[in-house]
């Protein structure tokens, strides 16, 4: 089972439990999905030790371990190090062997796993073929290299909440009858959405028109969120990564409720600093339904986000 969805289940059970053991405070109804995305398997050189001189070869791989497929058009790899310079020949740095470039493309569309298919994800290796700097003989040096993944990615939470009438949560208890409670699911991304109607299942006494939605979102994947379609995927020049502090930590946050697209606290563009959660809370306001009712709500969190990974190599002079 994708780790992901057990996860999400587990979660249900753990909530489902605590209602029925009548612990009062956890009336709600909650869905955590993420810390995945397009994910750096590995980042290492194919030898950590070498002479200069000498050809050596960073391999990069990379899967899309979330829930969002990802256009070749909204990615690109970047690798950067001490002493690189791929556009030059100065024997005192790290240059290329042939033609290679910082800045990579996947050259296709990275999909998630398929559950439905049992399709595995999308996985891809980026190599680059570099030449060591040359030292004098004696001398030893390491020399860091730096791999990071770009992407524009969607964590999307889906939910179906019940709405009673007073009269009809009334019969309900009579009965003896057990109301229906709110149902989530949810895609897998770095970025998580914790989503929770107060009250569950909803109740509308007289009067009453709206129900209040809370929404959790939380950088889990530890990685650097920025605003969603900021950067030039076809860029060549590394400068172009370049994220402005304006830019940087933001998440785009949209709601459709029962059918409707929503603007309100709720969505828009808001700041999610790293290592702490943001908490959105909005009433959704409807019909009184004459008896009862499933009301959909759809969550999506958009932005751009990336990841670095770390590898060192020794260089020795001969």
């Amino acid at each position: 089972m994708n780790k992901a969805i057990l996860l999400a289940v587990l979660s249900t059970i753990f909530v489902a439990g605590c209602v029925q053991g009548q612990i009062p405070f956890l009336q709600t109804t909650t869905t955590v999905m993420g810390g995945t995305g397009m994910v750096m398997t590995d980042f290492s050189p194919d030898e950590t030790e070498v002479y200069g001189g000498q050809t050596d070869r960073i391999m990069m791989t990379v899967s899309n371990k979330g829930g969002y497929s990802v256009p070749d058009t909204n990615s690109l790899v970047y690798l950067t190090g001490s002493a690189l310079d791929l556009a030059g020949n100065n024997a005192i740095y790290w240059t290329q062997s042939g033609t290679e470039y910082q800045i990579k493309k996947f050259g296709k569309e990275m999909k998630p796993y398929d559950p439905v298919r049992d399709i595995p994800a999308d996985e891809k290796m980026i190599t680059w073929s570099l030449v060591a700097p040359n030292l004098v003989a004696g001398q030893q040096a390491d020399y860091l290299f730096i791999g990071r993944v770009y992407y524009d990615y969607q964590t999307r939470v889906s939910g179906n909440v019940w709405v009673y009438s007073e009269t009809e949560a009334d019969a309900a208890r009579s009965a003896g009858t057990t109301m229906n409670k709110a149902t989530w699911s949810a895609t897998s991304g770095p970025v998580a959405i914790n989503a929770r109607v107060t009250q569950d299942p909803v109740i509308l006494y007289e009067g009453e028109d709206s129900l209040t939605l809370v929404v959790k979102v939380s950088n889990v994947g530890g990685g650097v969120l920025y605003k969603n379609g900021f950067i030039d995927y076809s860029t060549g020049s590394p400068d172009a990564l370049a994220i402005s502090s304006d830019e940087l930590n933001r998440v785009n946050v949209a709601l459709n409720f029962a059918g409707e697209e929503l603007s309100n606290a709720c969505t828009g563009d808001f700041e999610l600093v790293g290592g702490k959660d943001l908490t959105l809370t909005c009433d959704l306001y409807i019909a009184p339904p004459a008896t009862f009712k499933s009301y959909p709500i759809a969550i999506t969190a958009s932005y751009g986000y990336y990841t670095e990974r770390t590898a060192t190599v020794s260089v020795s002079g001969r």
